[in-house]
C-alpha cells in the first residue's frame, strides 16, 4: 500500500482542474501546479521516494498547463513502462521544433554544407541540451530532480531563465529505468521505518542488467538505450548530453568536470575542452552558490566509449556526467567531523580533502546530507550548463558542425584509421554477427551504405550487396569500436600498482564480434545508396533432397534455429565429423534435422536467416541425438548483473531456462535438469549470499554446505555443472577439482587485466567449442585463468580453450606473460556421471562479445544430447 496521498492519477485530474479555475489570464508561472501539487509531497522530503507512476503524473500535469512544455513518448521499458522525454522552451521555439530538430541534425551530420551555410544555420538554430533523471535506480535523487528541473525552467521568470527559454531547447529525459525506480521505491517503503530501512536490494534494479544499463551505450541490447540512442542520433542530435548520477568520491558533495586521464585518442579535442569548459561553469556557479564539496579532475576518465555519457562524446557531442553524493535512498545522515577523511581514496587519487585544491576548491567539513541536499546540487549544476549553452548557442551548434566536418577529412586522409570499411555479410563464418554489428552502427546513428553492383576498393573486388562504412562525422563513434587500443600503463605512484581505469580499456566490437571486415586505406568511390535498416543475411533451404536439412554451427542464430525445430517436433542430431553434402562442406558439429517437413524449415530459415542445406541421405553413422536441454539457471539475492545477463542471451536466442533459487536448489528436484548454470558471482556469495542484519531474513544465506551438497550429487547422478568467470572458483572448492585458478589470489601490482580483449586458442573439434574458430576474442574483466594439478589429464580433464601466447589484443595487461599466456580458458572436468565445465570469462559479458556466444551454447546443448540418466 502506498504511504503518502492519493492516487496519482486523481491528484493528475485535480491539477487540472485547478489550472482551468483560474482562467486565461493567469500568468504562466501562476497557471502551472508544482510537482508537490500533483505528487502529494515535496520532493526531497526525508523517507519519502515518488515512483515512476507519480513522476510521470506531474509530467503530464505540467505539459498539460504549460505551453512552454511539450511531453512525447518515445518507446517502452522492458516491462511495458512508457518512456517520456519532456521538451521545454519558449512556446516560439516549441511551435517550430521540427525546424529546430532540422537544424541540428544537419549541424551535427555537416550533410555537405559549407562553412558559410553552417553559420546561417547555426544563427537561425536553437542550442539543443539534454538532461535527464538517471539510469541507476538505487541512486534516487536524479530521479525526484527531474520534475523540479522542469517546473523552474517552465515556469521562473529570471532574465536567466527566460534567456534560457529563448535560446535553448531543453530535453528532459524523465527517467531511463522506469522499472528499477518502481523496484527501489517499493523496497524501500517495504522497509523504512525498520532496522532495513537503508538494506541493498536484493533484486537487479533493470529486469535484465541492473547497474549495467550504464554500460549498454556502444551495443545498444536493452530497449531504454535504444529508445534513447533514437533521440541522440537520429531524433534531436543535441550538442550537449548531460547524464546524472549520485555517487560521487567521499567525501565530496559533487564530482564535475575536467575528467581524469587517459583521454581516448579518438576524441576530438574539441570535445575535450569544450567539456572540461562546461565543468568550470559549474564549479564556478556552485563558488558563487556558496555549495561547498565540489571535487573534478579524479577517478572518471575519458577512455571508455560504452557510457551513456561517453559514447555522445564519440558523436562529436558534449557529453558527461556529473556525481552528487548519496547516503541511503532516502533516508539522511548527519557526519560528525571525525568521519571525513583528510583525503580521498587511492581511485580518486588520494586528492587532499582538508583544505583546498584546485581540484577541491572548497572542502566539505561534514553535517547533515538530506534528499534534499543532492536535488539542490542538481539544479545548480544543470542550471549553470543551460547558462553557458543560452549565451554561447551558436558555438555550440557551429562547433558541432566543425568538428564532423573535421573527422570527415580526417577519414578522407586515413588518418587515425582507414578510409572505409568494407563488409561482406554473405562471407561470413558467422553471417548473423555481421549483421548485428552493422545494426548496432546504424542504432548509433552511423552512416551505413550498400553496395547495389560488384566494386573494386583496396586491390579487392567486392560483390553486390557488400557493406561500406564511409568518412563521415560520426567517425571517432566507428574507429574506436573498430581499431584496437593500448591503454596507458598508469600506476597510483611510480612503482606502484596499477591505477584502475573506470570501465573497460580494450572493448572494439570489430573484434569482440568475430566479424571479418577489411580496412581499405586508399579513398575509392564509395556506394552511394545509405540503408536505415540492415536486412537478415540471405536464407532458405538449398538443394532438392528430402532427408533432412543440414544447418552450420557457426552461425550464433543456428542455436535459436535448433530450439524452435525442437519445439515444432523435429529431430536434431550433431554431427561428430566434417561431411561433404549438396556441393559444400559442413563441419563437425553441424546440426540435421529430420522428421519434419521442409516448409517448416523454409519458415525457420526465413524467421532467423538460416541457410539450411537439403540431404538425401543420413551423412554419418552414429550421430548422437539432441532434445531440448533443461536448463536451471542460480539466481542470488544479490542482484547478480551477469545473471541478468544470462537471462537475457538465453531468452534473445529462445534457449527455455528456468531461473533457480538458494531454496530451489537445497530443496528441489534437480534431477529434473539436464544442466546448471552459475553465473559469474563470488564463491563466497554463491555459498554464504548476505550476512543476518544485511537484509532481511528471508534473503539472507547463499546455497550453503547443503545447497553444495546438492549440487555434487546431481552432478555425480549425470548432471551437467557449467560455472562462469568467478563462480569456477566455487566449483573447484566445493568439489575439489584437480584444477587451480592461476591468477585469483594475485595482487594487482603482479596480474591486472581489468578490462581487455584477449586471443583465445580454442579446440574447434571439441563439441563443447563446435562452430567456434580457432582463434577468437575473450573479453576479460579481472577474469580466471586456470592450471591443472599434476595428473588431472589422465583424470579426464579436457582442456578445449587457451589464452593465446600472444594474448593481449587490446587494452591493458599487466602481468599476463607469466599468468595468462598458454593458460587454460575452459576446461572439462568429469565428475561420476556428469560433467563440470568451466570457463574462466563470461562469453556473453554485457551482451557484447558475439565471437563467443557459443562457448555458453556449446555446454547447454551438449548436456542436452540423449544419454542415459542412472
Amino acid at each position: 500500500m502506498r504511504r503518502h496521498g492519493p492516487n496519482p492519477f486523481c491528484r493528475y485530474l485535480c491539477a487540472i482542474a485547478w489550472v482551468a479555475s483560474l482562467g486565461p489570464v493567469a500568468a504562466a508561472a501562476q497557471r502551472v501546479p508544482t510537482p508537490a501539487e500533483v505528487i502529494g509531497f515535496e520532493l526531497g522530503s526525508d523517507f519519502k521516494l515518488a515512483d515512476y507512476g507519480e513522476i510521470t503524473s506531474y509530467f503530464r500535469a505540467l505539459a498539460e498547463a504549460s505551453d512552454r512544455v511539450v511531453l512525447e513518448e518515445i518507446g517502452r521499458s522492458t516491462l511495458d513502462k512508457p518512456l517520456y522525454v519532456a521538451l521545454i522552451s519558449s512556446p516560439e521555439n516549441l511551435a517550430n521544433r521540427a525546424r529546430h530538430r532540422e537544424i541540428s541534425e544537419r549541424l551535427a551530420t555537416v550533410s555537405g554544407l559549407n562553412p558559410d551555410e553552417a553559420r546561417a544555420l547555426a544563427d537561425e538554430g536553437r542550442a539543443v541540451v539534454w538532461i535527464d533523471g538517471g539510469l541507476h535506480a538505487t541512486e534516487v535523487a536524479h530521479g525526484q530532480f527531474t520534475p523540479e528541473l522542469a517546473y523552474h525552467v517552465a515556469t521562473d521568470e529570471s532574465a536567466e531563465t527566460r534567456r534560457i527559454r529563448d535560446q535553448v531547447i531543453l530535453i528532459v529525459m524523465i527517467n531511463m529505468n522506469p522499472d528499477g525506480l518502481d523496484v527501489v521505491v517499493n523496497w524501500y517503503e517495504r522497509n523504512v521505518g525498520s532496522e532495513y530501512e537503508t538494506s541493498p536490494t536484493v533484486e537487479l534494479y533493470h529486469p535484465y542488467v541492473g547497474h549495467d544499463n550504464n554500460r549498454d551505450w556502444y551495443m545498444f541490447t536493452q530497449v531504454e538505450t535504444q529508445a534513447v540512442a533514437r533521440q541522440l542520433y537520429h531524433v534531436w542530435f543535441p550538442q550537449i548530453v548531460y547524464n546524472h548520477h549520485q555517487s560521487g568520491p567521499f567525501p565530496g558533495r559533487i564530482w564535475v568536470p575536467p575528467f581524469e586521464n587517459p583521454v581516448n585518442p579518438n576524441l576530438d579535442p574539441y570535445v575535450v575542452t569544450s567539456i572540461s569548459h562546461l565543468g568550470e561553469a559549474m564549479k564556478r556557479r556552485f563558488a558563487r552558490e556558496g555549495k561547498k564539496g565540489v571535487s573534478s579532475g579524479v577517478l572518471y576518465d575519458m577512455w571508455w566509449n560504452g557510457s551513456m555519457r561517453g559514447a555522445p562524446d564519440f558523436h562529436n557531442m558534449l557529453g558527461f556526467l556529473t556525481e552528487t553524493a548519496l547516503y541511503r535512498y532516502a533516508t539522511p545522515y548527519c557526519y560528525e567531523p571525525d568521519e571525513i577523511p583528510s583525503s580521498f581514496n587511492a581511485r580518486a587519487g588520494n586528492l587532499p580533502a582538508d583544505r583546498p585544491t584546485t581540484q577541491y576548491p572548497d572542502p566539505w567539513e561534514g553535517g547533515c546530507w538530506h534528499l534534499k541536499d543532492p536535488m539542490e546540487y542538481m539544479m545548480t549544476a544543470s542550471l549553470a550548463v543551460l547558462d553557458q549553452a543560452s549565451r554561447f548557442r551558436e558555438d555550440y551548434l557551429l562547433g558541432i558542425y566543425d568538428t564532423g566536418r573535421r573527422q570527415i577529412e580526417k577519414g578522407e586522409r586515413a588518418e587515425g584509421g582507414p578510409f572505409a570499411y568494407v563488409i561482406d555479410v554473405e562471407g561470413q563464418g558467422d553471417r548473423s554477427a555481421a549483421v548485428e554489428l552493422l545494426r548496432t552502427f546504424r542504432v548509433g546513428g552511423i552512416d551505413i551504405r550498400r553496395a547495389d553492383r560488384a566494386f573494386d576498393a583496396g586491390g579487392n573486388t567486392y560483390p553486390a550487396g557488400t557493406y561500406v562504412i564511409p568518412p563521415q562525422a560520426f567517425r571517432p563513434f566507428v574507429v574506436d569500436l573498430m581499431e584496437p587500443k593500448v591503454f596507458p600503463d598508469r600506476r597510483q605512484y611510480p612503482g606502484g600498482p596499477p591505477e584502475p581505469p573506470y570501465d573497460m580499456t580494450g572493448y572494439e566490437l570489430g573484434l569482440q564480434t568475430g566479424v571479418a571486415f577489411d580496412r581499405v586505406t586508399v579513398p575509392f568511390p564509395v556506394p552511394e545508396r545509405s540503408v536505415t535498416e540492415i536486412p537478415a543475411p540471405r536464407s532458405g533451404v538449398e538443394g532438392t533432397g528430402t532427408w533432412g536439412y543440414a544447418l552450420s554451427a557457426a552461425d550464433n542464430r543456428a542455436v535459436t534455429g535448433v530450439m524452435v525445430l525442437l519445439g515444432r517436433g523435429a529431430q536434431i542430431q550433431r554431427a561428430t565429423a566434417g561431411f561433404d553434402a549438396g556441393g559444400r562442406t559442413w563441419p563437425s558439429g553441424s546440426f540435421v534435422a529430420t522428421g519434419v517437413e521442409r516448409a517448416v524449415v523454409e519458415r525457420v530459415a526465413a524467421e532467423e536467416g538460416l541457410r539450411f542445406g537439403a540431404l538425401t541421405r543420413s551423412p554419418l553413422d552414429g550421430m548422437p541425438l539432441l532434445r531440448q536441454p533443461t536448463v536451471g539457471l542460480y539466481k542470488s539475492y544479490r542482484g547478480n548483473m551477469p545473471e541478468g545477463w544470462t537471462r537475457w542471451v538465453l531468452e534473445r536466442y529462445r534457449v527455455p531456462y528456468e531461473s533457480l533459487s538458494n531454496e530451489d536448489i537445497r530443496e528441489g528436484d534437480l534431477s529434473r535438469f539436464d544442466v546448471i548454470v552459475l553465473p559469474d558471482e563470488s564463491a563466497d556469495d554463491i555459498l554464504n549470499g548476505w550476512s543476518p542484519g544485511d537484509v532481511p531474513p528471508e534473503f539472507v544465506g547463499g546455497l550453503g554446505p547443503e545447497g553444495s551438497a546438492r549440487l555434487r550429487r546431481f552432478v555425480e547422478g549425470g548432471g551437467w555443472l557449467l560455472a562462469l568467470d568467478n563462480a569456477a572458483d566455487f566449483a573447484i572448492e566445493q568439489f575439489e577439482l584437480p584444477v587451480a585458478n592461476r591468477v585469483g589470489s594475485l595482487s594487482s601490482s603482479e596480474f591486472f587485466v581489468p578490462g581487455s580483449l584477449i586471443h583465445l586458442d580454442v579446440d574447434s573439434a571439441d563439441p563443447l567449442a563446435a562452430g567456434m574458430p580457432d582463434r577468437s576474442i575473450a573479453f576479460f574483466v579481472r577474469s580466471q585463468a586456470f592450471e591443472l594439478e599434476a595428473g588431472a589429464e589422465a583424470d579426464g580433464v579436457d582442456v578445449y580453450a587457451r589464452y593465446a601466447e600472444d594474448y593481449l589484443a587490446s587494452g591493458w595487461a599487466l602481468g599476463g606473460a607469466e599468468h595468462l599466456a598458454g593458460r587454460p580458458a575452459a576446461l572439462r572436468v568429469p565428475r561420476g556421471a556428469g560433467q563440470i565445465v568451466l570457463i574462466g570469462f563470461e562469453p556473453h559479458f554485457r551482451g557484447q562479445p558475439l565471437g563467443t556466444f557459443k562457448m555458453l551454447f556449446g555446454p547447454l546443448l551438449a548436456a542436452g544430447q540423449v544419454r542415459v540418466i542412472p
